[in-house]
């Protein structure tokens, strides 16, 4: 009997509800000191850290206490810089200063990170960079493992629907791997492309923080301190921000030969 000769490939996709919430935001300030810039960040940093300590206990040995709304939080040091605008004609004008420092948590706890995210965007100076859904790192092995798994099983079941229509036996004698993804949902203001974009919730967010930082930027109340008293008062607005399904795909080339007869 002629040498029969399968190629085919496999495929898989997961899906997930996710597990983590990672939120990266940045505290900035403008204007013509650097001392004054740096206080302004440094006091609004100041604040948010200690809400995060609360959200985020650690245990007599430095750990997060399991079960903590947040797992993880860093920030960076202070950054400054310097500029000097221009005004119509070309002629300098008086230097402009900047101030920033980035600050990342890693939530748990998806009804806390609304509620945090609902006052994050009440502050003017306070900008969100991205807010990522993820699975832990556990559960991402997991998931890789039966990826793989899933498209040799796709493979092979289609190589024994051709086998039995011929009325043959056939096993695999090479495999490829064709590469592997995940797509989880993933908002950034500054990236419109990005694949997996949450919708209406998150522009709902950047409109609602657009909104608040021009109305605050244009009082002069809106100071350090009345930004304290919004953070801890409970008159915020907690966004609805659904957690979006992350999906691991999988795809493999195999050749397959007929059993000798």
């Amino acid at each position: 009997m002629a040498p029969l000769k399968i190629f085919l490939d496999g495929k898989s996709s997961i899906t997930r509800q996710p597990e983590r919430g990672a939120l990266s935001f940045i505290v900035k300030a403008a204007g013509p000191s650097r001392e004054g810039v740096s206080r302004k960040v440094t006091e609004t940093s100041n604040e948010i850290n200690r809400l995060f300590k609360e959200l985020s206990p650690k245990s007599e040995t430095g750990e997060t206490i399991a079960g903590s709304p947040v797992t993880s939080f860093s920030s960076t040091s202070l950054q400054t810089r310097s500029h000097v605008p221009t005004d119509k004609s070309g002629e300098p004008l008086p230097t402009v200063y900047h101030a920033t420092l980035a600050l990342n948590a890693l939530f748990q706890d998806f009804t806390t990170l609304n509620e945090v995210v609902g006052k994050l965007v009440s502050y003017p100076n306070i900008e969100i960079q991205s807010l990522e859904w993820c699975l832990t790192e556990a559960t991402q092995k997991d998931l890789s493992s039966e990826s793989r798994k899933e498209a040799m099983r796709d493979a092979i079941q289609k190589a024994n629907d051709y086998a039995e229509v011929v009325g043959r036996e056939v096993f695999a004698v090479e495999i490829r791997d064709s590469g592997s993804g995940v797509n989880a949902g993933r908002y950034n203001p500054y990236h419109s492309n990005i694949q997996g974009m949450m919708p209406q919730q998150m522009q709902q967010m950047q409109q609602q923080q657009v909104a608040r930082s021009t109305m605050l930027a244009q009082q002069q109340a809106a100071s350090s301190a009345a930004s304290s008293a919004s953070f801890n008062s409970g008159g915020s607005t907690s966004l609805d921000l659904s957690p979006q399904l992350i999906r691991y795909t999988n795809s493999v080339n195999v050749e397959f030969r007929a059993a000798d007869i």
